[in-house]
């Protein structure tokens, strides 16, 4: 599996030669710290770590740049830890949930840097929201891996392959939120900080008021179609309503309302299907669930047992599906 990035502009590979001799587990801050780089770092979850991390031109610390310098950050540490799990595949004969975990690891590593990719080429572009939904889906894939190598940590070779996987998801999860932070408040970072969310009382600018948002579902926001166990909607599985969602959708969102019911299924989104929002009657009212597990099965892989997360409950607020398409 290829290991390096092909983006469409040369900073991004600057970056990462620049951090691939330089990053460690636990770098030493420094005492002459750019005031904008402690200004983005205010947004990761450990900014003494990040601002050490950070290796950009001196000239050019915009905030775009410290994202960027950042998510090369990241992506170098994606490369250890695949060829940590590399030499796991390698040496996992004969341990068929190493292997299973192993594969699934390096797949979802291509897959986030996939991510990591249109990432970069978004910002040059403006597209910001795209860049938030893309690292989070690649922050997805590696927590994914985590929790197949957690399942399979009998020998100090996982272990220490999972050191590395932690050091790398908090990379990435620098990375994402100072992305969250500069969408909400731009330039200006002195604003920055951890992102919070409607369970801190936090409603970003424009996420609501234009749909009559009151903390529930948009008012604006209609159903396309409908999933009911009783008969009488559209369909009865949540799968047969997302078969129906058209291929490559525009800006606009597919609308499925799953009615309240235990929807025992295992529900696969593929990457074709965009912009699909699930709607549900409440908590503990609309439930998915499923009964695969790769811990118990071996030779089964994550993408065969996801649900759509495991026994998941729908709110009555929409989600977007964006963790774990299926790249084909």
């Amino acid at each position: 599996m290829a290991s390096h990035f092909s983006l469409p502009f040369l900073s991004f590979f600057l970056f990462v030669s620049l951090v691939s001799s330089s990053i460690s587990q636990s770098p030493s801050p420094s005492p002459n710290i750019p005031i904008e780089i402690q200004g983005a770092c205010k947004a990761s979850r450990d900014p003494p770590t990040c601002e050490a991390s950070i290796l950009t031109d001196p000239s050019n610390l915009t905030p775009v740049q410290i994202i960027l310098s950042a998510l090369a950050v990241s992506s170098q540490n994606l490369t250890n830890a695949q060829l940590m799990v590399k030499n796991l595949l390698d040496t996992s004969a004969g341990n068929v949930n190493l292997t299973v975990a192993a594969k699934n690891c390096l797949l979802g590593f291509n897959y986030s840097a996939y991510r990591y990719n249109l990432t970069a080429a978004a910002f040059p572009r403006g597209e910001i929201k795209d860049a938030r939904a893309w690292m989070s889906a690649a922050l997805g894939y590696q927590i994914g891996c985590s929790s197949n190598l957690l399942k399979v940590n009998e020998t100090i070779q996982v272990a220490k392959t999972l050191e590395v996987m932690n050091t790398s998801i908090n990379f990435t999860t620098n990375a994402l939120w100072m992305t969250v932070s500069y969408d909400i408040h731009g330039n200006d970072t002195g604003l920055w900080g951890p992102p919070k969310t409607e369970r801190d009382g936090f409603w970003e600018p424009g996420s609501g008021s234009g749909f009559g948002f009151k903390g529930g579902v948009p008012s604006g926001l209609n159903p396309n179609v409908t999933v009911c166990k009783e008969g009488g909607c559209d369909y009865k599985m949540v799968q047969e309503a997302v078969n129906a969602t058209p291929d490559n959708l525009g800006p606009g969102k597919f609308v499925i309302w799953i009615k309240a019911g235990l929807y025992d299924e295992i529900v696969r989104v593929p990457l074709g299907k965009r912009n699909v929002v699930f709607l549900g009657d409440g908590m503990g009212k609309t439930v998915i669930t499923g009964s695969l597990s790769v811990g118990l099965m071996p030779g089964m892989t994550t993408y065969e047992s996801a649900t759509v997360g495991k026994s998941i409950t729908v709110n009555s607020i929409a989600f977007y599906l964006i963790l774990f398409p299926c790249l084909k």
